[in-house]
């Protein structure tokens, strides 16, 4: 039995109405850091030098400089000035490869090695805690990176 034109029409605004409500729904989840989520770093261990393999970012002096292949600059000093995590209590399942981070840290004489798993948005920290990144804060933590063509 063939349904009617008036019946699809019907099908289809009960399925695009379910659709937005679950889009709502995941926005509204993905898009506010959570209340456990705390500043990586602050006003007084603020960053102060980030390598990710050969790209780096630095504050001089209040103004912040990257390497000259990096595009996103001013996105990517932002991201990492203003990442927030929650500290996870076991460790997590990860499958992606982690990106080696070396951060200094002004009123840190050692810079610190960290681990950056960008799928599952994971940072294990020198002491093997773990910590997630809200989705809404993930965005821009890589360079982008200006490849040029031999």
């Amino acid at each position: 039995m063939a349904l009617s034109r008036k019946k699809w029409n019907t099908i289809i605004i009960l399925v695009t109405a379910m659709m937005i409500a679950v889009l709502s729904f995941i926005n509204s989840k993905t898009e506010q850091v959570p209340t456990d989520a705390m500043p990586l770093f602050d006003s007084t261990l603020p960053l102060k030098q980030l390598h990710i393999n050969n790209q780096w970012l630095a504050d001089s002096n209040g103004q912040w400089q990257c390497s000259d292949d990096v595009l996103n600059c001013l996105q990517w000093t932002e991201a990492w000035q203003n990442i927030a995590i929650s500290a996870l209590q076991i460790e997590p399942i990860h499958t992606s490869e982690p990106i080696k981070i070396t951060f200094a840290i002004a009123n840190i004489d050692e810079p610190q090695v960290w681990l950056l798993f960008t799928e599952e948005g994971l940072l294990q920290s020198p002491g093997l805690n773990w910590y997630k990144i809200p989705p809404s804060l993930r965005a821009d933590l890589l360079p982008i990176v200006n490849v040029q063509s031999r």
